[in-house]
């Protein structure tokens, strides 16, 4: 009789972690947002437009509408959550400076990522396992601050950046503990540190399922294996990292 797969124990742990923190405020939206920003990242799969978008020769090429039902985000922000969710591999710097100049700031866009990248991250899991997607997290209390980090600038991406030298309170704690597990900070690390929750909810996903260092587990790919399969999928997925 075959078993049915599960998430191991830590990779578990993990994720019910980010899903759980999806439903709390984050630095820039509140909860309900945060969850309608989930919503919108898997309606994106379904999403009549992005098909086509997807299939133009420039995402510039199609015009049109969204599927999506009344979610009180903008339309603004339910196209960059598409966008990001449905055609990564052309996103550019000339889409950037075009949502800043329609008004969304840097964090925004920011938050947003980390939210997709946990959606992506739960649903993929789940649907590799053969298991159902995980229902959105109920929403809790809080508001959330928008208030800038200090030490940001912009040096080696389009976004704000906060360097380890200049962290403090949770996006220093953060830093270290990247610094302790793999020796150096990630890059895509670094372009979410003008979120410090955005670094906590997409690492406590994004870590249990991708352990490339230190010592491997008993029966565990190493790290040459885990960056072959990890680098391919990247690649059929046309990720923009």
């Amino acid at each position: 009789m075959i078993q049915p797969l599960s998430p191991g124990e830590h990779t578990k742990a993990g994720l019910d972690q980010a899903w759980a923190q999806l439903g709390q405020a984050g630095g820039w939206f509140d909860g309900q947002e945060r969850i309608a920003i989930a919503a919108q990242a898997r309606a994106a799969r379904q999403c009549r437009f992005c098909t086509d978008r997807k299939a133009a020769l420039s995402p510039y090429a199609v015009e049109g509408n969204h599927d999506e039902s009344e979610t009180g985000l903008s339309n603004l922000a339910i196209d960059t959550i598409h966008r990001i969710a449905t055609d990564p591999g052309r996103l550019s710097e000339r889409w950037y400076g075009e949502l800043a100049d329609a008004g969304m700031s840097p964090e925004e866009l920011v938050e947003i990522t980390s939210i997709v990248g946990v959606v992506t991250i739960a649903d993929t899991l789940a649907r590799a396992l053969s298991q159902p997607e995980p229902p959105l997290p109920t929403r809790g209390d809080g508001e959330p601050h928008r208030q800038s980090v200090a030490g940001m600038t912009v040096e080696r991406g389009w976004v704000p950046m906060v360097e380890p030298e200049s962290a403090e309170g949770m996006l220093k704690l953060m830093y270290d503990e990247l610094l302790s597990g793999a020796g150096f900070v990630f890059n895509v690390a670094r372009a979410l540190t003008s979120v410090p929750e955005a670094v906590r909810d997409f690492f406590s996903a994004f870590l249990p399922n991708y352990s490339t260092h230190g010592p491997v587990r008993p029966g565990g790919l190493d790290r040459t294996q885990v960056e072959l399969l990890a680098s391919s999928t990247s690649a059929w997925n046309d990720c923009f990292y």
